[in-house]
């Protein structure tokens, strides 16, 4: 392309030089003659020659072939005094390419600051979980102010239900003799006078009756029409089997805790409770239980406490006047951590506490929680299912 540009500027100064060797072409008018009086070539090769390009190189303005060609030297840049040589330096104070513009060059945004808040969502922050009146009633929630109470911690005993001998009266005959009829049963109420037996005393030959000590009921009978009963000898038992012994057994560790007066609650194998006073405790340890023996007495108990069940005894060995006690129910576990639920002005929020003695109705709040504070004491567990299954923050809101 550069040999073929040399060729066309040689040609151009050798059309240039023509007409100076005779004058006898000025006068022509033929149309190249006409062209090149008005600078314009007609051969195609030539049409354009030294008009300026719409598109410059950083050389623009500078014909390095039409220079060869005429034996001119190339001008120099920024010499604006003449002398050949550059006035300024190569590129001083000349901002030849402009930089391109930077599409965030106008962002005010402050990335830093953003990232520190990479994550976060604050509208879960800043409040709880916002529940209508109508919502809360539905889910049952309960609010009530944080106060003191008594708080009582509960173990829990075998036991077994015995007659109690203090109730229980033995039928003997006086004198020996024959049994000549027999009038109850194992198991027949009876009041006190009933007939229960006649025998005839062996030497005087003389009939007489055995009747009821007590009211009560036949629990025991050892005899039979025609056989001869010793004097002395246990024909019936009757029972008042409205009053029962219940014999606890206590394991030593704990015999240091126990006293006469405290009260138990005793619980069947079908869940009915009965209540008691501890009016006796033995001073020595059972060989066969290896076990102290507390005794209560059952007053008016039902079936379920008749003699020779088993059943469970729950006595308080501890109990603490706490400054602030809360229903079991009011505390969730979440994440390990014990909590309340507490009413602020964003909706529900957990307020974390540190727990202390419970006696499974009621738990102690040794610190979360301030007397006189409000708290859900009630439908905690619900409060609790939403938070999880909405996936909120647990620590959102945090009520210190």
């Amino acid at each position: 392309m550069r040999t073929k540009t040399i060729l066309i500027a040689l040609f151009a100064a050798a059309a240039l030089t023509a007409p100076a060797q005779t004058g006898t072409h000025d006068e022509c008018d033929c149309d190249a003659c006409k062209a090149k009086k008005e600078g314009v070539f007609t051969l195609p090769a030539l049409q354009g020659l030294g008009q300026t390009e719409p598109q410059r190189d950083e050389h623009a303005g500078h014909d390095h072939a039409l220079q060869e060609a005429t034996g001119q030297a190339e001008p120099v840049a920024h010499d604006h005094d003449g002398d050949g040589k550059p006035d300024h330096g190569e590129h001083d104070g000349h901002d030849h390419a402009v930089p391109e513009a930077d599409p965030h060059a106008e962002c005010t945004h402050d990335h830093e600051a953003e990232d520190a808040h990479a994550g976060h969502d604050h509208g879960a922050e800043s409040g709880g979980m916002a529940l209508s009146e109508a919502m809360i009633q539905k889910v049952g929630i309960r609010i009530h102010e944080a106060e003191g109470g008594r708080i009582a911690k509960s173990s829990v005993f075998p036991a077994e239900i015995k007659l109690n001998r203090d109730t229980t009266a033995a039928v003997s005959p006086r004198y020996a003799g024959m049994v000549r009829k027999v009038f109850v049963e194992i198991g027949d109420a009876v009041e006190k006078g009933d007939p229960l037996a006649t025998l005839e005393n062996s030497e005087t030959m003389a009939v007489y009756t055995l009747e009821a000590p007590q009211n009560g009921v036949i629990i025991s009978k050892d005899l039979a029409v025609g056989e001869v009963a010793a004097a002395g000898k246990v024909l019936y038992e009757v029972a008042d089997l409205s009053s029962v012994w219940a014999d606890i057994n206590v394991f030593p560790k704990y015999r240091h805790l126990m006293r006469n007066g405290m009260e138990a609650e005793f619980i069947a194998h079908d869940g009915c409770r009965a209540h008691g006073t501890i009016r006796y405790i033995s001073p020595i340890i059972a060989p066969e239980t290896r076990t102290f023996t507390a005794r209560c007495i059952l007053t008016g108990a039902r079936a379920d406490f008749t003699p020779g069940a088993y059943v469970r005894a729950r006595i308080d060995t501890e109990s603490v006047q706490a400054e602030v006690a809360v229903p079991s129910e009011a505390v969730q576990t979440i994440e390990g951590e014990a909590i309340v639920f507490v009413p602020s002005a964003d909706g529900f929020v957990t307020a974390p506490v540190q727990l202390g003695l419970s006696d499974g109705r009621s738990v102690e709040i040794k610190r979360g929680l301030q007397p006189g504070q409000k708290y859900v004491a009630a439908g905690a567990f619900s409060l609790k299912a939403k938070m999880v299954t909405s996936g909120m923050d647990p620590h959102a809101g945090h009520g210190h």
